[in-house]
């Protein structure tokens, strides 16, 4: 395991490793373009490379590696120190590159209103300030090509709620890559899992959580019609997690969006099923393929005790890595794959009923 600080302030020290650390975290998040990290370091104040590592304001920026395969680009945002009668640890943590579209807004001087424009010039007018870069999956060029014909962003919402809103009209997902880049894709949920898990398997633990409470049964999106964007419309959408029961939910379409009423209520039937979550507890990083686990991949399971009867195949969506001086563990954070790849889902917990 590896940390290397680039420092832009002091080009000479440009680079520097720290190997000494301990209670490692790093959690790496699809749904997200901020992935936080964070690690303990004995601060040396005597020491000219110490003082200029763990420099205090500078936002250094912090590429994590391990076996040779970098796991995340990002900044050091925060540095906790602490002065005791005995020797004390201190803490540096941040997040992945991209994460400062979540905390930022667009600037004032900058135009907030796109005519005619695609996601692809959009997305690239906003983060050409910033220290990373616009990656496009190419198998989606076509949608992230499409223009809109107007679109606006709201004073005081962030650019990263803007991206991704304006993205979920294409249905295309935005996140961020292992070198800091922000990244336009959608979930490929063809693809082989990297790993099967099934009950009784040394060092695993399993707990799915269904939370009934945010599943409804039907779902409808309303637009009102209004001067610039057509006519009223409404659609409703079954949920199959919700077979028996009436619990109806009505949502009300901003008129300003391009999005019809048909994918926006697939959206929000999508988002519900987020509801639905599988949490794999692993005492290893890697697959049997010694590759470490990370999110937009597959892993299959089968374990009925978790009401998991069939093999089923599960989306990871977050992984939490750990380590220090005696393990290193990992947390999977999976969801049903029909939250990001658009097909309507058919409910796993009933077909063991046929």
């Amino acid at each position: 395991m590896e940390i290397r600080i680039i420092d832009r302030i002091h080009p000479a020290k440009h680079g520097q490793k720290i190997s000494q650390f301990n209670n490692f975290s790093l959690d790496l998040r699809y749904d997200s373009v901020a992935s936080p990290f964070q690690f303990e370091w004995y601060f040396d104040p005597k020491d000219r490379k110490s003082t200029i590592l763990a420099h205090v304001s500078h936002f250094h920026i912090v590429e994590i590696w391990h076996d040779g395969e970098q796991l995340l680009k990002g900044y050091i945002l925060s540095e906790s120190f602490t002065d005791k009668a005995q020797e004390t640890i201190n803490t540096l943590a941040g997040y992945s590159l991209p994460g400062v579209l979540e905390d930022c807004q667009i600037p004032i001087d900058q135009k907030r209103q796109f005519i005619n424009l695609s996601l692809r010039e959009i997305a690239t007018q906003l983060v050409e300030p910033f220290d990373f870069d616009l990656i496009i999956d190419p198998a989606i060029a076509a949608e992230v090509d499409s223009i809109f014909a107007i679109s606006e962003a709201e004073i005081g919402d962030s650019i990263k709620k803007y991206l991704t809103e304006i993205a979920a009209q294409k249905n295309i997902n935005i996140t961020h890559d292992r070198s800091g880049n922000l990244y336009l894709t959608k979930v490929k949920t063809d693809l082989v899992p990297i790993a099967h898990f099934s009950r009784g398997v040394p060092g695993v633990e399993m707990n799915l959580i269904f939370n009934g409470q945010e599943i409804h049964s039907h779902i409808t999106v309303v637009k009102q019609a209004s001067s610039n964007s057509g006519n009223a419309s409404e659609y409703t959408i079954e949920n199959p997690y919700a077979p028996y029961v009436y619990r109806p939910k009505i949502i009300k379409q901003d008129s300003g969006t391009d999005i019809d009423t048909k994918l926006a209520a697939e959206n929000a039937l999508a988002a519900e099923l987020k509801n639905i979550k599988l949490i794999i507890k692993l005492d290893r990083w890697t697959n049997s393929d010694g590759k470490i686990f990370r999110p937009n991949n597959l892993v299959s399971v089968t374990n009925p005790q978790i009401f998991v009867y069939e093999n089923t195949n599960w989306f990871i969506e977050n992984v939490s890595l750990k380590g220090d001086e005696s393990e290193m563990t990992a947390e999977l954070t999976c969801v049903l794959p029909e939250v990001y790849n658009g097909k309507y889902p058919e409910n796993i917990f009933t077909k063991w009923e046929k």
